[in-house]
C-alpha cells in the first residue's frame, strides 16, 4: 500500500485514507450451470438477449483489495450532456493512468458490439418520458398482478416474474446499489432490464458502469462495489495482481443463494420451476386477504386468544438402541433443591426488610433534626412554609393570613 501512496497525489491520498475502512461488497454473477441443473436456462436466456449484457452478467473475475482501492482513490466521471467524449473516465491502475470515452472504457472490458463510430447509444435515463415503464412492467409481472400500477421506487419486486426478479436483485446489490432497494424496482432499473431484453445494443455500457463507480467514489458510506469489473480491466492492461490481497473469489448467484432471497418461489403461487419440491401449504388464516389499495398481499399475525387451542402433547418416545439412559434424579433431591431455593427467597427478603428498616429511621432522624432547627429560628415546624419564588396566581390560591385591620401580617 506504501507504494501506491508514493504514485498519488495529495488529493488521491486523502481519498485513500478515507476509502481504507470501507467495505467491499461481495460480487454476483449469473451462471448458466446453475440454471441449466434448475431446468431454467431457457427462461433466462428469454430475459438477458443483449450479448453485450450477457458478457457483463456473466463476468467472474476475482476481486483484489489493492486493485479496488487504487480505482476508487483515481476514479474520475467527466459528463458533457449525452455527448460521448474523449475523457469521460480516467482511472489508474498499477500506477499507469487512463483516459477513456465510454465506447473505449467499454471496449476494454470487451462489451462493445458495435464498432467505434457507429449509430450513437443511448448514454443515460434522463429523460424516462419515452420509455413505456407501465406497458413493460406489465410484460414481466406475474399473472395476477398485471392490473397492478407501477410507482417508481415504490412496486414491489415480489411482483416480477422470477427470471427478472433474479435480475433485479443482482442490479440493486451488485451494478446499482442503494440502501433497502432490493425489494422495490426503480425505474433506472427497470430500463435496464429493458435493455437487457433486446436483441440488439440499445445503450452503451460504458455510461452505465461509470456512473455504478461515482456514487461510491464520491460518497463516505457506500460499499465499493463492482470488485470484478476492476480487475477485468487490469487484467485487459497486464497490471500483475497475483500478489495482492484477495477479498473474495468469484461468486455465482447459486440455488441456495435464491432460495435463500425468496426468488425462486412467491408466496405460494405456481412453481417457476418444474420438478422442484412444493412448499408446505400455509397455516389457516396465515395469508391475509388482498387490501383494497393496491391489491398487495402479506401476512397478518393472529391474536393468542384467537389462534386453535394448542394440540395434546405426543407420548414420549422410547430412547434409540445405543444412546444413553436417561438421568433420573430422585424426588428427594427435588425436594432438597426446591427447600434450599425458598430458604435463599426468605433470606433475601430478611435482608430486604432491615434495609427497609433502616432507611424509615433515617428518614425519622432527619425530620426530627428539621423540627430541632425550625424550633430554634422561632418557626412552627407543623406550619406550611411557601418558597419566596412563587408562580403567577400563586396568591390568589394561597391568600396570606391577614390581621384584624385586614393587613397582612
Amino acid at each position: 500500500m506504501e507504494d501506491y501512496l508514493d504514485r498519488l497525489n495529495i488529493i488521491q491520498r486523502h481519498k485513500l485514507r478515507n476509502l481504507c475502512p470501507r467495505k467491499i461488497a461481495e460480487h454476483h454473477h449469473l451462471d448458466w450451470e446453475v440454471f441449466e441443473e434448475l431446468s431454467a436456462r431457457p427462461q433466462m436466456e428469454v430475459a438477458v438477449c443483449s450479448p453485450a449484457w450477457r458478457r457483463l452478467l456473466t463476468l467472474a473475475e476475482p476481486t483484489y483489495k489493492e486493485l479496488v482501492l487504487e480505482f476508487y482513490a483515481t476514479f474520475t466521471h467527466t459528463q458533457k450532456g449525452n455527448s460521448d467524449h474523449a475523457n469521460a473516465v480516467q482511472f489508474t491502475l498499477g500506477g499507469v493512468e487512463h483516459s477513456l470515452s465510454y465506447w473505449e472504457f467499454a471496449n476494454a472490458l470487451r462489451l462493445n458490439s458495435r464498432e467505434a463510430g457507429g449509430p450513437p447509444l443511448r448514454l443515460d435515463l434522463a429523460d424516462p418520458t419515452d420509455f413505456p415503464s407501465q406497458a413493460y412492467f406489465q410484460s414481466i409481472c406475474l399473472p395476477d398482478s398485471v392490473d397492478q400500477q407501477y410507482v417508481a421506487s415504490q412496486t414491489r419486486a415480489s411482483l416480477l416474474r422470477p427470471e427478472w426478479r433474479i435480475l433485479n436483485h443482482l442490479m440493486c446489490t451488485s451494478y446499482t446499489p442503494s440502501a433497502g432497494s432490493a425489494n422495490r424496482v426503480t425505474l433506472r432499473t427497470l430500463w435496464l432490464m429493458h435493455a437487457m431484453g433486446r436483441s440488439e445494443d440499445t445503450i452503451q455500457l460504458g455510461s452505465v458502469l461509470a456512473r455504478t463507480f461515482t456514487k461510491p467514489a464520491i460518497s463516505t458510506t457506500r460499499a465499493l462495489v463492482c470488485g470484478p469489473v476492476i480487475t477485468a480491466l487490469a487484467r485487459n492492461y497486464g497490471v500483475d495482481f497475483t500478489w495482492m490481497t484477495l477479498v473474495c473469489a468469484p461468486s455465482p448467484l447459486s440455488e441456495a443463494t435464491l432460495r435463500n432471497q425468496h426468488l425462486l418461489a412467491h408466496h405460494g403461487r405456481q412453481r417457476w420451476i418444474e420438478g422442484l419440491p412444493q412448499p408446505p401449504p400455509p397455516a389457516e388464516g396465515d395469508q391475509a386477504e388482498s387490501s383494497a389499495a393496491g391489491g398487495r398481499r402479506g401476512r397478518r399475525r393472529i391474536p393468542r386468544r384467537a389462534q386453535a387451542p394448542a394440540s395434546p402433547s405426543p407420548a414420549p418416545r422410547s430412547p434409540s438402541p445405543g444412546s444413553p439412559p436417561p438421568v433420573v434424579v430422585p424426588i428427594s433431591d427435588q425436594l432438597a433443591a426446591i427447600s434450599q431455593q425458598n430458604d435463599r427467597i426468605l433470606a433475601g427478603q430478611e435482608l430486604l426488610h432491615t434495609r427497609l428498616d433502616r432507611e424509615r429511621d433515617r428518614g425519622r432522624r432527619i425530620l426530627s433534626g428539621q423540627h430541632y432547627i425550625m424550633s430554634y429560628l422561632g418557626l412552627d415546624p407543623n406550619a406550611v412554609h411557601y418558597p419566596f419564588v412563587q408562580s403567577p396566581g400563586f396568591e390568589d390560591e394561597y391568600p396570606p393570613p391577614t390581621g384584624d385591620g385586614g393587613d397582612a401580617v
